[in-house]
């Protein structure tokens, strides 16, 4: 059975830092936006990575192709766990639009956090914070919740948050920076 004792000490801290939110009901077009997603649905809780200690040479940041926008999860730091799943999942055929939608990993419930990941390997990742349901609203909430993610046991990539605009970053729109956990 995988650990989770990094994840949880990494996001509870996370948590203790910043208030849950309802998702904004206007940004909910059709009731089964909030259809709860079950592991049998492909829904993941985050276990710990096994990423060492920082890694000072990381090369240069990551370019993504097609094949792995495809393959993006939604995540989401929910009141007592983190969990995420692929974005185009068969549960996704379930909702009006053909994707899941954050509130499908949360069935429309508080979460403190959400946005879209992408392994770029087994403890890799790329993150930013793009969910209009529960993304971080300060470029302060988005390295937080990028740091949890690195001190979960994994390489986190992110990429950050645009304050001028008022949202994060997708992928794409900038070059991710890395981040370190301290």
């Amino acid at each position: 059975m995988a650990s989770s004792a990094k994840s949880d000490a990494a996001f509870s801290e996370f948590r203790s830092k910043t208030a849950p939110r309802t998702p904004a009901a206007g940004l909910i077009e059709h009731e089964n936006e909030c259809l709860k997603m079950a592991p049998s649905d492909g829904l993941r809780i985050w276990v710990d990575g096994s990423a060492a200690d920082e890694v000072s040479d990381q090369g240069g940041p990551p370019v993504l192709s097609s094949g792995q926008m495809d393959g993006r999860h939604l995540w989401v730091v929910r009141t007592d766990d983190v969990v995420h799943a692929m974005e185009r999942s068969p549960f996704g055929k379930n909702v009006e639009k053909g994707v899941i939608k954050h509130t499908n990993l949360t069935g429309g419930e508080e979460a403190y956090s959400g946005g879209e990941l992408i392994f770029l390997e087994e403890t890799t990742v790329i993150l930013n914070g793009r969910s209009g349901r529960y993304g971080p609203r300060s470029a302060d909430e988005m390295i937080a919740v990028a740091k949890a993610f690195r001190k979960s046991g994994y390489y986190v990539w992110s990429c950050g948050y645009d304050d001028e605009a008022g949202r994060p970053y997708g992928f794409g729109s900038v070059d991710p920076f890395w981040v370190v956990s301290t």
